[in-house]
């Protein structure tokens, strides 16, 4: 995943003042010597031909920081003293936001911000953002054209999807005669190892270009789907026509009316049947825990997130035990979860299961090792004793699966 240096940035330097060539420096919190970046490529329109110093005047530590290597090598990405980036106030009353066809929150106010970016092949894709820095901008040594600048964002999206593509390792297309479903285990667990490493592209997709990215070419671009943007014109006649079609076509309401009621009533039968069924033990278990978890840590939760970079124990324990949860509802939730076309998929889901605990129990035990919990070794030894509960009807749950 991408690294988000912000917060460990104590001051920087970059200078694009050559040609196709972006040189750097970055003094980060916990680290004594400078990061060396050398990169191919130029910056935005604004800085290119420039030098950029900034700093920042409230650097906090940072997990990131500490996992870059001393020389960075390779590409730029967006680099740019002008980067909008949206803030999204939270409503006071959430009950006067409206739903329509699209969520209309409060207003986002825009900043320009300074953002850094670049494609290093030691460490992936790297960028800072912040409207906090204090920035100083030399004179330009060289100016850049529009048409270079739209070139050189061209390049970045390139990078962004070549990175992309790393992620998301898309299997070789199959041959004819293999495109038989294979049902077991292993294949659903290849599966889901797709679709989380798509998930994540796509989130890191929308990370950067924001949540509007969702109808926007770049997140086609970067993310492969060709298909999408060759086969927007023609989406958008196609629209057209239905609605042409409309215009000269009289619809039978009493038609639409009979199969309304019809999905009503299948509707309404479905989730009758779905309330007398009892939910399975460990899918009880599993929620009761978690309950419990965001419960009685409330107020440590509360103090974690303020210094939180999402990496902390706290943050590991109760994101895998979460996880746990949220599987064992979807995969347990269903009345046929151990039939013979879902029992593959079931299996998959329980070992990813095993694999969320372990790391739950990973990040438990150093809390139990640091001062600040000493007060809450009780609850601990209880959340513990529930994990392994956990864990203990998972397998079992395994073994009865393989055995049916």
């Amino acid at each position: 995943m991408a690294l988000r240096l912000d917060n460990a940035v104590i001051r920087g330097e970059i200078d694009n003042t050559t040609r196709d060539n972006v040189r750097g420096k970055l003094w980060l919190i916990g680290r004594e010597d400078p990061v060396i970046m050398d990169l191919r490529g130029n910056a935005w329109r604004d800085v290119a031909g420039c030098k950029i110093i900034f700093t920042n005047p409230n650097p906090s530590p940072q997990a990131a920081a500490s996992t870059l290597e001393p020389k960075q090598k390779g590409q730029v990405g967006d680099i740019t003293a002008s980067w909008e980036m949206e803030d999204h106030p939270a409503s006071e009353n959430q009950e006067e936001r409206r739903v329509e066809d699209d969520f209309a929150g409060p207003p986002a106010a825009c900043h320009h911000t300074l953002y850094v970016e670049w494609f290093s092949a030691e460490n992936g894709r790297v960028f800072i953002e912040g409207t906090g820095f204090e920035i100083s901008i030399s004179a330009w040594v060289w100016e850049m054209v529009e048409a270079q600048e739209e070139a050189q964002k061209m390049s970045n999206l390139q990078a962004m999807r070549e990175w992309l593509a790393g992620i998301i390792q898309r299997p070789e297309p199959k041959e004819e005669d293999d495109e038989e479903f294979d049902a077991s285990e292993e294949s659903w667990e290849d599966s889901l190892k797709q679709s989380d490493r798509l998930t994540d592209a796509n989130m890191e997709a929308i990370e950067k270009y924001g949540i509007d990215g969702l109808h926007d070419d770049r997140i086609a671009f970067v993310m492969g789907w060709d298909h999408m943007l060759e086969g927007s014109r023609e989406r958008e006649d196609d629209d057209a026509e239905g609605e042409n079609w409309k215009e000269g076509h009289e619809v039978m309401p009493e038609l639409d009316e009979v199969e309304m009621e019809l999905d009503d009533q299948a509707f309404s039968e479905y989730l009758e049947e779905d309330s007398e069924r009892e939910a399975h033990p460990l899918q009880t278990m599993a929620h009761d825990f978690a309950l419990r978890l965001l419960t009685e840590i409330k107020e440590e939760r509360a103090e974690n997130t303020a210094e939180s970079d999402g990496s902390t124990a706290l943050d590991r324990f109760i994101r895998n035990s979460l996880n746990i949860s949220g599987k064992l509802a979807g995969a347990l939730g269903t009345q046929d979860f151990g039939g013979s076309f879902q029992t593959g998929h079931t299996l998959a889901i329980l070992r990813r299961c095993l694999n969320w605990a372990n790391e739950a129990f990973a990040a438990l035990n150093e809390l139990m090792e640091a001062p600040d919990w000493n007060d809450r070794q009780d609850l601990l030894d209880d959340f513990r004793a529930e994990l392994f509960a956990i864990r203990d009807g998972i397998n079992d749950l395994r073994k009865q699966l393989r055995t049916e």
